[in-house]
């Protein structure tokens, strides 16, 4: 049970300096880059589809983008924002059943 403890309270002291290195500049977590990848095969993924119903490539437009400012928030050091687009990008791509 005590080993439990430390874990989890380890486990929140990492996440916290982490919060501190990402506002100061630091470099993205391990798990964002995952996502950004993830997110990356999904979409190519997707292109090669080649959706044709006006519907899908509305959504696959709109994934597209959010994407691409996923891209430049990662690239600005803004890892709040790019996660969060990130998983906006998941999600349209969950729509198009990818």
């Amino acid at each position: 049970m005590k080993r439990v403890v430390i874990a989890a309270v380890l486990s929140l002291m990492m996440t916290a300096s982490f919060g501190a290195a990402a506002a100061e500049g630091g470099s993205p977590s391990p798990e964002l880059l995952q996502l950004e990848r993830e997110v990356a095969l999904k979409l190519a993924h997707a292109r090669d589809e080649g959706y044709i119903e006006p519907s899908k490539l509305k959504t696959l437009s709109d994934a597209q983008a959010v994407d691409a400012a996923a891209e430049k928030a990662l690239k600005d050091g803004e890892y709040e924002r790019a996660e969060n687009n990130f998983l906006r990008t998941k999600a349209l791509l969950h729509n198009l059943g990818i």
